[in-house]
């Protein structure tokens, strides 16, 4: 179920509601293919947007129960149109434990505690 592009409805994250406060966006998403990628995007208003890319894997200490799911970002990016991309060194590693409510709505907590509301698309 979590392999596929998924729409932030809600979130506690103070880094991703910024850019939904101030008008840049007014959409989150999140993508998870492959098998072990997963790709944040902030869509701006006026083109362009952020993003960060890492690695996801099955946590080690998952007790059968498949919840929790590591993560760890490895590129971060900025697009702001015909002033071009740049690449920064991304900041951030942790979990996330997912609870599906049905195959088009989850609930994340993760590893600081924050919350995310999803859904697929």
């Amino acid at each position: 179920l979590l392999q596929r592009k998924w729409i932030v409805l809600w979130t506690s994250e103070k880094e991703i509601n910024f850019f939904l406060e101030k008008g840049i966006s007014t959409r989150i998403e999140q993508r998870l293919s492959d098998g072990s990628v997963l790709k944040n995007w902030i869509p701006f208003v006026r083109g362009g947007g952020f993003g960060v890319t890492g690695s996801i894997q099955p946590a080690a200490d998952n007790n059968d129960d498949g919840l929790r799911t590591e993560f760890k970002f490895q590129k971060a990016e900025l697009d702001i149109g015909k002033w071009g991309k740049y690449n920064f060194p991304p900041l951030g590693e942790g979990w996330f434990d997912t609870v599906y409510l049905d195959e088009e709505l989850r609930i994340d907590v993760n590893s600081r505690n924050d919350i995310l509301i999803c859904r697929g698309e």
